[in-house]
């Protein structure tokens, strides 16, 4: 039995967004599981260093997915009130690793329609994610 054409735009419509959701959880769930695989090896400190590096995730989201979108990372370290450029990023997702501290991060997308900023502690974690949703 043939469907009529409007009702198959509206079922196929309706998978897509279904499949687009699903899609994006599993891609959250794999970096995340990314992230953890990361954690789990040894931070070599650099040499002379007190303090070993910490892991950071950097992920710009939409609609609780990744952005898929070419986006700007900028990293400050923040001491004593003043911002440190650390590095920056052009990318949606990024692992970077960081010394112990206190940090900003900001991230535009290219086009400049939207900009976040996340501030985030490193003094007692080893790992950290920062998620920041651009919708």
């Amino acid at each position: 039995m043939l469907l009529n054409h409007k009702y198959s735009n509206e079922v196929y419509k309706m998978i897509s967004k279904k499949l687009s959701k699903g899609l994006a959880v599993i891609s959250l769930v794999f970096l995340s599981l990314m992230s953890a695989q990361s954690n789990s090896a040894p931070v070599n400190a650099v040499a002379g260093a007190d303090a070993p590096l910490s892991k950071v995730l950097l992920m710009a989201t939409v609609n609780n997915g990744p952005a898929m979108r070419p986006v700007t990372w900028t990293v400050y370290r923040l001491d004593h009130g003043k911002s440190v450029w650390e590095r920056s990023l052009s990318r949606h997702s990024a692992s970077i690793e960081l010394s112990p501290g206190v940090y900003r991060a900001d991230v535009t997308f290219s086009d400049g329609s939207v900009s976040r900023s996340r501030t985030f502690d490193l003094r007692t974690v080893s790992s950290s994610n920062v998620i920041v949703a651009m919708d």
